[in-house]
């Protein structure tokens, strides 16, 4: 029976679209959210881009999809933010929030009484993701990451629950997902409260290009035709990719302020013991040799040439015994303008 559904004191009767600033309580932020509760029975989606300001791509795509979107062709609700983190994005500050420093996808769940992250984190726990069928968190490499396209999925929530996350990661059009044993993190904890969940990650390091953000919008469709959102929905876009369940993930992280040499790409394979690169000081005397542990492929690499205590210079993954290599991966930047931006 259809409804009229309530998230954060607004209430969106069935048919209709809302598009409005959700204020977070205590706080100066305001986020960009789209409503649109469908004129048939569903689920409800949570679709969540900007956690990190300057993760271009997908806050793009979430913007376009809740122009587009119709509340007549939607089975279900569909709740779209976009982006979360508004004060890091005017910041273009890369991976915290400007007013306290803090990572907000390290956060979760949150608390109402710490400061501003942990109040962000907290009111979209209690209000939105809860309260979810599915959650879909948009990201990218940030400012000073170079990335290959790829999904994560959890692996330490219930079963079923993981069951059901790695069947919508396995819709995305990308080479490698990868199962997670974290607990941090948006989609983690959603997962550990019993919401299907995951994250994708596409493009990185400030640029937002038209082929990411339709990728992206392709990724959002292709999961809400699956979970019934939109069974009408014709996507009419040949997936190049199956991914590829990954579950041996290195992240390399700096432990001292240095100069960063990288000599790999992300997605390039790499072999045991092979170079990943190396640090120096402000006079160029070497101070550390990074190896790789074993062999796999790139995930992301950092290029910056700035390294900072605790920020991850690579990520690289084992590829499974029976990886069966699928069409090289190619990116090229383009900045083409969508046909409409405005009705």
């Amino acid at each position: 029976m259809l409804t009229t559904v309530c998230f954060a004191n607004y209430h969106i009767e069935p048919g209709t679209k809302l598009r409005t600033l959700i204020d977070v309580p205590h706080t100066l932020n305001a986020i960009p959210t789209t409503f649109i509760n469908g004129k048939y029975d569903g689920p409800t989606v949570l679709v969540t881009s900007g956690v990190h300001g300057s993760e271009y791509p997908g806050i793009a795509a979430s913007m376009e999809l809740g122009r587009e979107l119709d509340p007549k062709d939607i089975h279900g609700c569909l709740i779209i933010m976009h982006p979360v983190n508004v004060s890091a994005f005017w910041a273009r500050m890369a991976e915290t929030c400007p007013e306290d420093g803090l990572n907000l996808n390290r956060v979760f769940p949150g608390n109402s009484t710490l400061s501003r992250t942990y109040k962000l984190a907290d009111f979209l726990l209690r209000e939105f993701i809860l309260k979810a069928d599915y959650y879909l968190d948009l990201h990218s490499g940030d400012l000073q990451e170079d990335l290959h396209p790829y999904a994560y999925f959890p692996g330490n929530a219930s079963e079923e629950v993981n069951n059901k996350s790695r069947e919508l990661a396995s819709l995305i059009n990308v080479e490698y997902m990868v199962r997670s044993t974290a607990t941090m993190g948006a989609y983690n904890c959603a997962a550990l409260h019993g919401v299907p969940s995951i994250l994708v990650e596409r493009g990185g390091t400030g640029f937002c290009c038209r082929e990411d953000i339709d990728e992206y919008k392709d990724d959002v469709m292709h999961v809400l035709q699956y979970v019934g959102m939109v069974p009408d929905y014709d996507h009419g876009h040949s997936h190049t990719f199956t991914p590829q369940e990954l579950t041996r993930i290195e992240y390399l992280e700096a432990d001292k302020p240095a100069c960063w040499y990288h000599a790999k790409h992300s997605g390039e394979m790499i072999e045991k013991g092979e170079l990943l690169g190396y640090t120096t000081d402000f006079f160029n005397e070497k101070q550390e040799e990074f190896h790789a542990k074993f062999s796999g492929v790139i995930l992301y690499m950092t290029p910056s040439f700035s390294i900072t205590p605790g920020r991850v210079l690579c990520a690289y993954a084992e590829l499974p015994e029976d990886y069966e290599p699928q069409v090289p991966h190619t990116h090229v930047h383009t900045h083409s303008l969508p046909e409409k931006v405005s009705e």
